[in-house]
C-alpha cells in the first residue's frame, strides 16, 4: 500500500494540469470574442450569457462548456489535497513542510466554492474561495521550498520560483497593473497547477529511478 501511495500521489498531482486543456475546449467552444489580456478565467465557467466591460472588443461572456469548466475546477479542489496528503512521506519530515502542504492542501474549499458557485450566480462565495486560493497556495508553495531547501534543491528552487510568482502576480492582479485583468490572474493562479504537474512529474521520475536501482 505505502508504494502504491507514493505513485497515487505523484499522479493526482500530475492529472490537476486537465485545468489547462479544459480551459483550451472551453476557450475553443465560445463565438464570442475571448481575450486572455481581459477575459477572466471565470468568464469560462459562467452560467449566464452577459455583458462585460473589461476591453473595448470584450462585450459579452458567454461560455457553452462551463459546466465542463466548473467540473474541472471541482476536480483540482479534490486532486490537489489528495497529492498533498498522498506524498507527505516523500518530502522532508520537518514542522515548515507539514505547515507549507497544509496551506495548499486547504485549497481545497476555495476551488469547491468558486467551482459551484460560479463568478455570474454566486459572486461573493466565487471570490470569497477564489481569495482563499490565492491566500494559502501562492505562499503555501514558497513555504515548501524553504523547507526542502536542505534536502531537496531542485523541488525546492521550482517551489519558490512558483510561489512567489503567483504572490507577484496577485499583488499586479489586485492593483489592475500588468497585462490586463485577465493576463494578471493568470499569473496568479496558474503557478499552483503547474506546480503541482512539475512536482508531480518530478515525484514519479523518482521513484521510477529507485525501482530501477
Amino acid at each position: 500500500p505505502m508504494n502504491q501511495r507514493s505513485l497515487l500521489g505523484p499522479i493526482a498531482w500530475i492529472l490537476a494540469l486537465q485545468f489547462f486543456v479544459v480551459q483550451a475546449i472551453a476557450q475553443a467552444a465560445w463565438t464570442t470574442p475571448f481575450s486572455l489580456a481581459h477575459n477572466m478565467i471565470s468568464d469560462l465557467a459562467r452560467e449566464t450569457c452577459g455583458p462585460l466591460f473589461r476591453a473595448p472588443a470584450i462585450e459579452v461572456a458567454c461560455s457553452p462548456l462551463h459546466a465542463l469548466m466548473n467540473v474541472s475546477i471541482v476536480a483540482n479542489g479534490l486532486l490537489i489535497p489528495l497529492g498533498a496528503f498522498l506524498t507527505r512521506a516523500r518530502w522532508p519530515d520537518c514542522r515548515p513542510m507539514a505547515v507549507g502542504l497544509a496551506m495548499i492542501a486547504l485549497t481545497a474549499p476555495g476551488h469547491l466554492m468558486v467551482g459551484l458557485w460560479p463568478s455570474d450566480t454566486g459572486p461573493t462565495i466565487h471570490t470569497l474561495g477564489a481569495g482563499s486560493i490565492l491566500a494559502l497556495g501562492n505562499p503555501g508553495m514558497i513555504v515548501v521550498g524553504y523547507a526542502a531547501w536542505g534536502e531537496r534543491r531542485w523541488h525546492a528552487v521550482a517551489s519558490l520560483l512558483l510561489g512567489l510568482a503567483g504572490v507577484a502576480g496577485t499583488l499586479l492582479f489586485l492593483n489592475d497593473v500588468g497585462l490586463g485583468l485577465g493576463g494578471m490572474e493568470r499569473v496568479a493562479f496558474y503557478p499552483l497547477t503547474i506546480w503541482c504537474g512539475v512536482q508531480g512529474i518530478a515525484l514519479v521520475r523518482q521513484r521510477h529511478e529507485v525501482v530501477l536501482t
